[in-house]
């Protein structure tokens, strides 16, 4: 199979060809753009979907010459209008002196409408012609770019193949001579030497007699621990080339309604890096956007299975999957009607919208260290304390060992606590209705989550409508296969 090779990779691939330091050097955490930008300084051709030729004539002399083009166009078009006006009022008048002897209303609109569709069709002609033109010029240059660039790397994997060849032979023939001259036990000595670590250590043992035992076992125990805190590697400049290479943006999933499989278990700790604010809060949607439509669609699916069971007999295996969807959702009294009213999805706009506003769009102590995205308090569990509370306040903010952990507890927590029962009745009156479920009608009946009430909504109501949350509502999860998950 064809080894596929990113854009970036071969970006990469030119700098140590050309020996450009600046873009090898792995500190400076450059982007693609900018690597581009240091290629194009230091003269090389880049093997980007135009190449460097046609970028400079594109930008040197298509694009101003089709400027030049389109500002003559406005001209004669500003001309044609005024002509036309004139010659509007010229047949007016005719029509009003000679409407007496004919009747010109016929004859004079088809002249009028040929002249229009004259001009139309001169000016569409002479705007998909330089199309044309412009789209050859480029794919041509491409392709000579493109034969010259193979053509100097086929040569150079030639060249580089011969003299790896010969010195493959030259070394093979100083071991043969070696082999001969040398005696057995010369041989011996050297095939000991070259034989596996494991091998040595299983021969038989000449050791002191106060040598410890289970030796391999005491160096298994001091091996330190992996401690999630300190040996999470991931940098936000390796997401931002995953989501590359995986063409993943969320402009793509507004249209085709549908995210890929993608699922990080912590933020990266310099998202706060990213100087544009867009990109930074674009970049904290694509990591969590996946976590979220994977619960819903966890939750859909228990959802469509109740009511299945609701229809059919129940067996033992039904009840006992109810029962325990009677204590997952604290329905104390086993009722249905209020299982079904609690067994439903968060809307994805709701859920995006206030991760943003508690964790800072994932810059947050709590979300960075404790993958607390969502602001949970606790006064038993495992949390951490704020630094700003007051010495009569003993709550902590709840922490998680994964992202999804989190995404599912703020789930579960509005779906069972009791402040939140608004929100359910709410939600189950629109699905009585035939409704689909939007953010942005059901935000207002989270007022009791924040101190701040009716402006915490609206805050949230804002986020939504800013950043076009609402259109990520009915986004679901591309080829849900275990295979195709990427987990990080």
């Amino acid at each position: 199979m064809k080894k596929v090779i990113s854009y970036r990779q071969k970006l990469i691939e030119l700098a140590r060809i050309y020996k450009i330091d600046r873009i090898l050097d792995a500190n400076l955490k450059l982007t693609t753009y900018e690597i581009e930008l240091e290629l194009l300084k230091n003269k090389v051709p880049i093997p980007s979907r135009r190449g460097y030729l046609s970028h400079k004539i594109i930008n040197e002399i298509l694009n101003p010459f089709i400027l030049y083009f389109k500002e003559t166009l406005r001209i004669d078009l500003k001309f044609y209008k005024n002509y036309k006006n004139q010659f509007n009022k010229i047949g007016d008048s005719i029509k009003k002196d000679l409407s007496t002897y004919l009747n010109l209303n016929k004859i004079l609109k088809i002249i009028f409408t040929k002249i229009n569709n004259s001009f139309d069709f001169v000016i569409t002609s002479i705007n998909n012609f330089f199309k044309v033109l412009t789209k050859t010029i480029i794919n041509s240059l491409n392709d000579i770019y493109h034969f010259k660039y193979e053509e100097r790397l086929v040569k150079k994997i030639i060249s580089r193949g011969a003299y790896s060849f010969f010195l493959v032979m030259a070394v093979s023939g100083g071991f043969y001579v070696k082999s001969l001259i040398t005696d057995g036990d010369g041989l011996k000595i050297s095939l000991e030497i070259k034989t596996d670590k494991k091998e040595i250590v299983e021969t038989p043992k000449v050791v002191k007699k106060n040598e410890p035992k289970k030796l391999a076992e005491k160096s298994e125990a001091s091996k330190k621990p992996y401690d999630p805190e300190t040996d999470y590697k991931l940098n936000t400049q390796t997401v931002l080339n995953l989501f590359e290479d995986l063409e993943y943006d969320l402009d793509h999933v507004r249209r085709k309604k549908l995210v890929k499989p993608i699922y990080f278990t912590r933020l990266p700790k310099d998202l706060n890096t990213i100087r544009s604010n867009t990109r930074k809060k674009e970049t904290f949607l694509q990591i969590l956007l996946p976590l979220v439509v994977a619960e819903n669609e966890k939750i859909q699916k228990d959802r469509r299975f109740l009511q299945k069971i609701l229809k059919e007999n129940e067996s033992d295996k039904n009840k006992k999957w109810i029962n325990k969807k009677y204590k997952e959702y604290r329905v104390s009294d086993k009722n249905v009607s209020e299982l079904i009213k609690k067994l439903d999805i968060i809307p994805t706009s709701i859920a995006l919208a206030q991760a943003a506003k508690e964790s800072g769009w994932g810059t947050s102590r709590f979300a960075l260290e404790g993958n607390a995205i969502f602001g949970q308090w606790t006064w038993n569990g495992i949390g951490m304390a704020p630094l700003d509370k007051d010495k009569d306040q003993k709550h902590k903010i709840l922490k998680f060992p994964l992202l999804r952990a989190s995404v599912k507890a703020y789930i579960t927590n509005l779906n069972t606590h009791s402040g939140y029962k608004n929100f359910r009745e709410k939600r189950l009156e629109m699905r009585t209705q035939n409704k689909n479920l939007s953010g942005l009608d059901l935000i207002h009946e989270l007022e009791n989550y924040a101190q701040t009430g009716k402006e915490y909504t609206k805050v949230l109501e804002k986020i939504i409508k800013q950043n076009d949350l609402d259109e990520l509502e009915n986004v679901k999860i591309a080829d849900f296969k275990d295979e195709n998950e990427v987990k990080l």
